[in-house]
């Protein structure tokens, strides 16, 4: 018998209100108010991500088969457990497909409320979304899987509850400073039915490489989490209902996807699922993506959780990166060399670099030329821009900062930012509108703190007598960059489709070159008198 299911019982952390106040609502609950929430409040921004993928994937799943009224679309077949099992063959009908798609978004975006045909549907899931369940548990495998004659070992890897909580990544070789919890009594092995469900389906995007079990006994190239390998960009609105909506790329911009059905996790056996991850398996569809195993995950269905927790996992095979643009909730780099020479791959966000230094990166439209290749999130707003009233976008970057060990790759930091801008701003892509604008300024932002003052600091170092391997240069251009980085943000946010763009520029340029010469001029005054004589000589 089951026990905790997802649907029923409270786990997904929401903040309920301007002052930060949370609470654990049902996946049901989460469907049924999600204007009322203001966004997902997990135990961190990349658990937040993976959970949002999550209620993603059932928005995919639920209204590629139905429309906002409940209505099925008429181009393939639905069986009584509401699982799409026929494709659409004919081309005339993808093209209504597309427009009936869009018109069920533009429906659901003026209602803001999901329609009954979401609890439908997860009402006839219901056997799947148990957390602990003999035969169908929830992101992980049943015990027949983990058997010594499937593994490559006579026992699969085991994670603890404090490796598996990131607000404690301890080891067993490790201990974790300023950890939330307490070491006694294994206090930081404990974690409630809600943290084990949260930080289940996080391990799912970020796991590493560091344990070492596989199936079979022949090697593979092992998935250390597709989302540990991204960018991950989302859009936020003014509620969790926004959010949900404005990531919800019913259409995408090539309409790859309108012939594939969409393929959650739950819709399928353990055994299925890893059959078909040996395979030479082709993503074709977001819901599968969303909901990509990193790991085959055992959990006892009898486990206590008064008791401390670990769960038993055997590696699963990587998916391909190389042009995966069924993905659209990343940055992209392309590669002029290497192993994906000629393709695009995930380009992770870099640690301790503003978002908006990667302005262009997020928001260009794509260039096979210049090598140029925005999110596809970025793509669907301008879709859907034009039929919805304006409104100040957040664009939200995470990713997750591994310790540099490509034996282990292990999950150490986590990277999140974000940046806030009108929407008919983010949209404007003429030659002459606001975002090449924008990214003109950007661009000057970082050639004058980059290469001019980096110049100007390299002058000041010499005059200073310092080492050329001195961290000074390096030190002084960064605190510019910190300097002006909320100023920027702040002009950013503030721009406005009727403003001047010639005045915005040219008032962003004056505060740059005040913050300049502020900032320059705490350095000179640090040089003495006798290192510019010195120098002079």
């Amino acid at each position: 018998m089951g026990r905790f299911n997802l649907i029923d019982e409270p786990w997904v952390s929401v903040m309920i209100n301007d002052k930060g106040e949370t609470k654990e609502v049902s996946l049901s609950e989460v469907f049924q108010n999600a204007k009322q929430y203001k966004a997902l409040a997990g135990d961190s921004p990349t658990q937040d991500f993976a959970v949002l993928r999550v209620l993603l994937a059932i928005l995919h799943t639920v209204f590629s088969r139905f429309d906002a009224r409940g209505n099925t679309y008429g181009y393939f077949e639905v069986d009584e457990q509401l699982k799409q099992t026929t494709v659409i063959e004919d081309e005339d009908e993808v093209e209504e497909y597309a427009e009936e798609l869009y018109n069920t978004w533009i429906e659901l975006w003026e209602k803001k409320q999901f329609p009954p045909i979401i609890q439908d549907y997860l009402k006839q899931w219901h056997e799947h979304f148990y957390l602990f369940d003999e035969k169908y548990p929830f992101f992980q495998v049943t015990e027949k899987m983990m058997k010594p004659e499937n593994i490559s070992k006579t026992k699969p890897s085991s994670v603890s509850g404090k490796n598996i909580n990131r607000l404690i990544s301890e080891s067993g070789n490790k201990a974790a400073l300023f950890s939330p919890k307490y070491e006694a009594k294994k206090n930081k092995e404990l974690l409630t039915a809600p943290e084990i469900a949260r930080w289940l389906i996080t391990f799912q995007g970020y796991s590493g490489l560091s344990d070492k079990v596989i199936f079979g006994d022949k090697k593979y190239k092992s998935s250390k989490g597709w989302l540990f390998d991204i960018g991950g960009t989302y859009l936020e609105g003014k509620n969790l209902y926004e959010t949900l909506l404005l990531n919800l790329v019913l259409v995408d911009s090539q309409q790859k996807q309108l012939k594939d059905i969409q393929k959650p996790f739950w819709e399928y056996s353990d055994e299925e699922l890893i059959q078909w991850y040996f395979s030479e398996r082709n993503i074709d569809n977001i819901s599968e993506l969303y909901t990509n195993w990193s790991r085959a995950i055992y959990i006892n269905p009898e486990f206590d959780v008064s008791k401390p927790f670990e769960f038993n996992i055997v590696k699963l095979p990587d998916i391909a990166h190389q042009n995966q643009f069924i993905e659209p909730m990343t940055t992209w780099r392309f590669n002029e060399s290497g192993e994906n020479k000629n393709t695009y791959t995930p380009r992770k966000h870099q640690i301790n670099q503003s978002m908006w230094r990667s302005f262009g990166l997020i928001t260009l439209p794509h260039s096979e030329e210049g090598g140029q290749r925005r999110p596809g999130i970025m793509d669907w707003l301008d879709i859907i821009d034009e039929t919805i009233e304006e409104f100040e976008v957040k664009i939200q970057a995470v990713s997750m900062q591994d310790d540099g060990n490509a034996t282990s790759w292990v999950p150490v930091n986590e990277i999140h930012d974000s940046l806030k801008i009108n929407d008919l701003v983010l949209t404007d892509v003429a030659q002459a509108g606001w975002l090449p604008r924008v990214n003109e300024a950007v661009e000057t932002t970082k050639t004058v703190i980059g290469y001019t003052y980096r110049i100007f600091m390299e002058d000041i170092r010499d005059i200073r007598q310092l080492s050329s391997n001195h961290q000074f240069v390096n030190r002084n251009v960064e605190e510019l960059y910190y300097a002006v980085d909320l100023p920027f943000r702040n002009w950013l946010s503030s721009l406005q489709p009727s403003d001047s763009k010639a005045e915005q520029i040219f008032k962003w340029h004056a505060t740059l070159k005040k913050t300049c010469k502020s900032t320059s001029g705490k350095s000179v005054r640090k040089c003495n008198l006798s290192g510019l004589c010195r120098n002079r000589v």
